[in-house]
């Protein structure tokens, strides 16, 4: 049986198909490519309205394919663990429907599938850090972490996969280690909250301090942290450990304090603070995250938030329109801001934020990074051109260096002088391998 994972979502969703397709391969399937698969895992996300059509869209695309070549079809993550019943009476054509929590139950589910039956199945929040990651590519994704005890009142990530759940640091380090010795060059720790990671009095920075001490050649990436939970400590660490870059990304949300309020985050003071903080960290690329049109947006809140972008500058910065979502606090405010309002309150923040970004850009030009050549971008008979970053930017989301090179650097740590920009990507000569 030849099996392809399509996954949607966070890097959380991507460290669970790595788990699936681990204890597959461990079970004699053979994980492969669309086109030559029998089966197809749809892993989903369910977060906000957006994500939540993407994966039913994602689904109808599926259903076709199987209709056309008959593959099975089986839907598990977070938007099948929150309307699993739901789903599986409007797409009856499914085989499977499986909630979280059941990664190592997967070759049964599979097997069952193999012989027609239905296989309809809730999850089991108490099993989401119950399995292993045998891959390592060259970035690896390490969750320490998941659910979350925050609680933010427009935040559905409690009600789908519970409390948090902390990860034992021998099992985190092992992971690790691991994927080090393998070739993994740039560990990305994963959480809803990377800062709430405490196991019996071992804090992050604890975690921080051993997965600085692994031997290799290797760099660690954070995200997500809460603004009310960064304080001196883990400045001293990003500032002192080697392996550590200085990039942090740290969801504010909004800016506000009436929409802070409401929203059941921390104050303006405690953003302000912490920013002030990270600020200490020489070199530091802060990346953040914004709601636009809650529902207590008002266009003074929303301005406010325009202010605080032009003062702070920070270096990234994603921006989402509200999506109520049911069972949440926040749900039962309505969604009073019309959709024109938050079209044109989003493209206004992200224009803004686009100079901020491009005026940061031109600023190192001429100046040199350690860049990893993580892709290509090009293939040349006059030589390639790879993609690769520094540590201003996090796969998948942030900028990219451009480099041509005749030799195959892929897989390297090079020095990189930055000599341009491409748009918001940067364009980079070897200055030494």
């Amino acid at each position: 049986m030849n099996i392809y994972i399509h996954t949607l979502g966070c890097f959380k969703n991507e460290v669970d198909s790595s788990g699936i397709s681990t204890v597959l391969k461990r079970a004699g399937f053979n994980m492969t490519n669309l086109d030559e698969a029998d089966m197809v895992i749809l892993n989903t996300c369910g977060f906000i309205r957006p994500a939540k059509e993407e994966a039913i869209n994602s689904i109808l695309r599926f259903i076709d394919d199987k209709n056309s070549r008959g593959v099975k079809l089986i839907v598990t993550g977070c938007l099948a663990q929150r309307y699993l019943s739901d789903l599986a009476d409007e797409f009856p054509e499914v085989d499977a429907f499986v909630g979280l929590g059941k990664i190592n139950c997967f070759p049964d589910i599979v097997n069952r599938v193999i012989r027609g039956e239905r296989v309809i199945e809730g999850g089991d929040l108490r099993n989401l850090l119950d399995f292993e990651i045998e891959a390592s590519p060259l970035v690896y994704y390490l969750k320490i972490s998941d659910g979350c005890n925050n609680r933010c009142n427009y935040c559905a990530i409690p009600l789908i996969r519970g409390p948090l759940q902390i990860r034992r640091p021998e099992d985190v380090l092992k992971e690790a280690r691991i994927a080090i010795d393998r070739g993994t060059k740039e560990i990305v720790l994963v959480a809803q909250d990377l800062t709430g990671y405490n196991y019996k009095g071992y804090s992050i920075v604890d975690l921080l301090k051993d997965l600085n001490s692994l031997e290799g050649d290797f760099w660690i990436r954070l995200l997500y942290l809460h603004p009310a939970r960064i304080d001196e400590a883990l400045i001293e660490a990003i500032s002192n450990l080697p392996r550590v870059l200085r990039y942090v990304d740290i969801p504010i949300q909004h800016i506000d304090d009436g929409v802070l309020k409401s929203m059941g985050r921390p104050g303006r003071e405690t953003t302000e603070k912490a920013i002030k903080l990270l600020k200490k960290i020489p070199g530091i690329i802060i990346r953040t995250s914004f709601i636009i049109g809650y529902p207590t947006e008002t266009q003074s809140a929303f301005e406010n938030l325009l202010r605080f972008l032009e003062e702070e500058r920070l270096h990234r910065a994603g921006f989402f329109i509200y999506s109520p979502e049911e069972n949440t606090p926040a749900y039962d405010l309505g969604d009073p801001v019309p959709d024109r309002v938050k079209r044109f309150r989003l493209k206004k923040a992200q224009v803004l934020q686009e100079d901020i970004m491009l005026e940061f850009h031109r600023t190192v030009i001429g100046k040199r990074f350690r860049v990893l050549i993580d892709g290509i971008y090009k293939k040349s008979d006059e030589g390639n051109v790879f993609t690769g970053r520094t540590y201003m930017d996090a796969p998948e989301i942030d900028s990219r260096v451009l480099i041509k090179s005749d030799k195959d650097i892929y897989g390297k740590f090079l020095d990189i002088e930055i000599e341009g920009l491409d748009g918001y990507d940067f364009l980079g000569k070897i200055w030494r391998e």
